[in-house]
C-alpha cells in the first residue's frame, strides 16, 4: 500500500476525546518530568512518544499514551524515592504492589482522573490516566544464557498475564498452560523469575526490555542510556536519549520518519471510559 510520506508536516493535531486524553497525559508527564529532574533520575521518551517528539514535536496525532524508558539503575533509584517525590494525586503501581495488573511495566497513575481500558475493565485496580515506565535490563552475551533469560521472561509474563502465549510455538503454549495450573503463589514465583532476569545487570553492554514482551528479542547498546538531550514536546520539554535515531531505527526496523498509511494510524489502548475531572475513587463509589 502506498505510504503518505509526501504529506506536509506537522499534521493536524487530534481532536475530541483523543485530544482530551493526550492533554491529560501531557499534564501528568510534566509533573513526572519535574520530579525526575529534581532528583537526578534520567529517562527517555520511548516508542511512539519518541517518534512523536522527533517527527511531530509532540504527540503523534493518533497516539493515545506516553511511554517512558529507563535503565535498571535509574528505575531502581526511582522505586526507592517514589513515595517521596511523586506529587499529590500521583501514585506508582506495578504487579508487585497490585497483583490485578496483567503487565510487568511500572505505571505512574493520576488518581484525580478516571480512565478504563478494555484490559482493565472489571479488574480491582486504580484506573486513571497512567504513564507506563519500562525498564531495560542487561542481556548476557552468551547465547545459551540469553535464551534462558528470555524463557524466564516469558514465564514471568505468562504468570502475570494469566494466559499462555499463542505465538511462540506449541511447546511454549503447552508449558504455559501447565505453569498456570501448577503455580500456587504466582507473585512469589514472578519475583524469583525477575531476580533471575536482573542478575546480568552490570555484566554486559547489551540491554533489552526483558520485562516487556520478553524484550521482543530486540537488543540495544547499553550506552543508549549514557547521555540525554531535551526535546520539544507540545508546549513542554522532555528528555530523550541522545541516540534516539539509533534507538528508533532498531526498535521499529524501518525509517520512523516516514508516515504510515492512513489505515494504519490507529490508537490501540482501547479506552472505553474517560473522565479527566473525576477521581477514580469517586467514579467507583458512584458506579452502578
Amino acid at each position: 500500500m502506498e505510504s503518505n510520506e509526501k504529506e506536509t508536516l506537522p499534521l493536524a493535531k487530534a481532536t475530541g476525546l483523543l485530544r482530551q486524553l493526550q492533554l491529560a497525559y501531557l499534564a501528568l508527564m510534566k509533573k513526572i518530568d519535574k520530579a525526575f529532574r529534581e532528583n537526578g533520575i534520567n529517562y527517555t521518551l520511548g516508542a511512539g512518544s519518541a517518534i512523536g517528539a522527533i517527527v511531530h514535536k509532540g504527540f503523534i496525532p493518533w497516539d493515545d499514551d506516553i511511554d517512558v524508558l529507563m535503565d535498571r539503575d535509574n528505575y531502581d533509584k526511582f522505586l526507592s524515592l517514589k513515595d517521596k517525590i511523586l506529587p499529590e494525586n500521583v501514585i506508582f503501581k506495578d504487579y508487585f504492589s497490585d497483583n490485578s495488573l496483567n503487565v510487568l511495566l511500572g505505571k505512574i497513575v493520576d488518581t484525580s482522573t478516571t480512565m478504563i481500558t478494555v484490559d482493565q475493565y472489571g479488574r480491582k485496580t486504580v484506573s486513571g490516566v497512567a504513564i507506563d515506565v519500562s525498564c531495560f535490563d542487561s542481556v548476557p552475551e552468551n547465547k545459551i544464557k540469553r535464551k534462558f533469560q528470555w524463557l524466564n521472561s516469558i514465564k514471568a509474563l505468562i504468570l502475570v498475564n494469566g494466559v499462555a502465549p499463542q505465538n511462540h510455538g506449541k511447546l511454549i503454549k503447552i508449558y504455559g498452560n501447565f505453569l498456570l495450573k501448577t503455580t500456587k503463589n504466582k507473585p512469589k514465583k514472578v519475583k524469583k523469575l525477575v531476580e533471575k532476569i536482573k542478575k546480568y545487570n552490570g555484566k554486559s553492554n547489551t540491554v533489552a526490555e526483558m520485562l516487556y514482551l520478553g524484550g521482543n528479542k530486540i537488543y540495544f547498546d547499553k550506552d543508549m542510556f549514557s547521555s540525554f538531550i531535551d526535546v520539544e514536546f507540545e508546549d513542554a520539554s522532555f528528555m530523550i536519549t541522545a541516540k534516539y535515531d539509533y534507538y528508533l531505527r532498531k526498535r521499529y526496523q524501518r525509517d520512523y520518519t516516514v508516515l504510515p498509511p492512513k489505515d494504519k494510524r490507529l490508537s490501540w489502548h482501547n479506552c472505553i471510559y474517560l473522565d479527566v475531572n473525576t477521581p477514580f475513587k469517586d467514579y467507583k463509589e458512584n458506579e452502578i
